[in-house]
């Protein structure tokens, strides 16, 4: 599991939105999986599985240094993402992620495909401000 500030990093180095320190806690805190990766001693990419442990599982915050990317540091985080789940979901757990565009293919490598016009997902973020 990446700690705070080791995810902090992360997020920021990809333009992602700050986040508190304290939700960070709370999210990392309630992680079903985390995969890291460390070159040098330090983390250059992340990923964890988030859900309810039985019917659905979502992908969230696979993120990789913007020097490490394009060098199979993302693979080998979805690659231990997905063993994870080979041997932890059932049978028809559903497993979810959300990706931009520039990423979709990524992920079509490992199976995932994007739902039918008449199936849209829907989501809303809170601002407290």
């Amino acid at each position: 599991m990446p700690g705070i500030q080791e995810y902090q990093q992360l997020r920021n180095s990809t333009g992602w939105e700050a986040l508190a320190d304290d939700v960070v806690g709370v999210a990392l805190l309630n992680t079903l999986f985390a995969v890291c990766v460390m070159w040098n001693h330090k983390l250059i990419g992340s990923g964890r599985i988030i859900g309810d442990g039985g019917a659905y599982f979502y992908i969230q915050d696979v993120i990789v240094l913007p020097d490490h990317q394009q060098k199979g540091v993302g693979t080998m985080i979805m690659l231990e993402l997905e063993k994870w789940l080979s041997e932890n979901t059932f049978d028809h757990s559903f497993i979810g992620l959300m990706a931009a565009e520039d990423v979709k293919a990524f992920y079509k490598k490992f199976g995932y495909k994007e739902r039918d016009a008449s199936k849209p997902g829907m989501y809303k973020t809170v601002s407290r401000e």
